[in-house]
């Protein structure tokens, strides 16, 4: 397949009272084009702050600091604001979480929707409302010529939350980058938004990032789930690889957490502790005051990330052994 992103040895930091905090800690991973990317993880594991940086959208105490980021084989870190301009919006998408603050109060909907639309695709304002009245209708949005008259706080959170999907998917972007877009809307309305991404992703071969806590909806649609912890990547496979047989304490422990409907039975399994804040320092594995295999060099040594398999890595010391097993078996 072709790739369309690539990022390598990602640093992402902020600048605070206390001096420079790493929020991401050397991220790699990729997204070829027509994949759908999943990545999960606790509050706070660093999925939003990957996205972000990718989009160029940090607050302005962040920076990359390391790493690279490459969309179709353009480097983006360094880039300046005019330039990424041209890309967001057009090239690259982004689904906010919160519709309440990525909605401008000030201008209408049909304002926000039209303006991508006459930039980047040089349409008439006439030809932009056309498409905009069609973009509403594809989100599940009823009287949508009324709807581009209204201003964002006239609008409930789930019907906002299809305005921004809807003006993601304007310019038919190369790249989309979901931050749990679905968070807002009931199940149906939910599963219309999966299939219109997934149905644009088919159309134009489209590259999608989606962050979630739903693994129900990882399971979906995934191609490849990247699981992040203390802004690192600790295990990444395919989804069928990683739900069948997933290899990092870390990973075990949030499908444990899925609660099973079948089982009325079952009591809720949880991961005990909570993970570390950005300013605590971390000695090696950032999991192990968590995990229940923790061994010696967990506290001292960080892992590296191990190839299990064709379809699978993971940053564990318990995959060690494995690991040697399979390069003397190939040597």
């Amino acid at each position: 397949m072709e790739e369309l992103l690539k990022v390598d040895n990602l640093v992402t930091q902020f600048r605070t009272p206390k001096g420079k905090l790493s929020a991401l800690r050397e991220v790699s991973f990729s997204v070829d084009k027509g994949e759908t990317l999943c990545i999960v993880g606790e509050s706070g594991s660093g999925k939003s702050i990957t996205s972000l940086s990718i989009m160029g959208l940090l607050p302005s105490n962040g920076e990359v600091s390391d790493g690279s980021i490459q969309f179709k084989n353009t480097e983006l870190v360094g880039k300046s604001e005019r330039e990424l301009e041209r890309l967001r919006g057009n090239e690259m998408s982004m689904i906010f979480q919160d519709p309440m603050t990525a909605l401008n109060p000030v201008f209408t909907i049909g304002y926000q929707l039209c303006e991508p639309l006459m930039i980047h695709k040089k349409l008439s304002k006439k030809e932009a409302i056309h498409e905009s009245i069609e973009l509403l209708t594809k989100v599940g949005i009823p009287n949508p010529s009324e709807k581009l008259k209204n201003y964002p706080h006239e609008l409930s959170g789930g019907m906002r939350q299809r305005v921004m999907i809807a003006m993601a998917f304007a310019c038919e972007p190369s790249l989309l980058i979901a931050d749990e877009p679905t968070t807002a809307l009931d199940v149906t309305i939910q599963a219309q938004i999966l299939d219109l991404i997934y149905d644009l992703k088919e159309q134009i071969g489209m590259g999608v990032i989606f962050v979630t806590h739903d693994m129900g909806v990882v399971a979906e649609i995934a191609d490849k789930v990247m699981v992040m912890y203390a802004g690192e990547v600790v295990e990444v496979g395919d989804v069928e690889t990683l739900f069948n047989d997933p290899q990092h304490p870390y990973t075990k422990g949030l499908l444990a957490a899925v609660p099973n409907v079948d089982d009325k039975d079952q009591s809720l399994n949880t991961i005990e502790g909570s993970a570390p804040s950005l300013d605590e320092p971390i000695n090696g594995c950032p999991f192990h005051p968590r995990c229940p295999f923790v061994m010696e060099s967990c506290k001292v040594e960080k892992p590296p990330l191990f190839k299990v398999s064709d379809y699978q890595e993971s940053k564990c010391w318990l995959q060690e052994e494995s690991a040697n097993d399979k390069s003397t078996v190939t040597s």
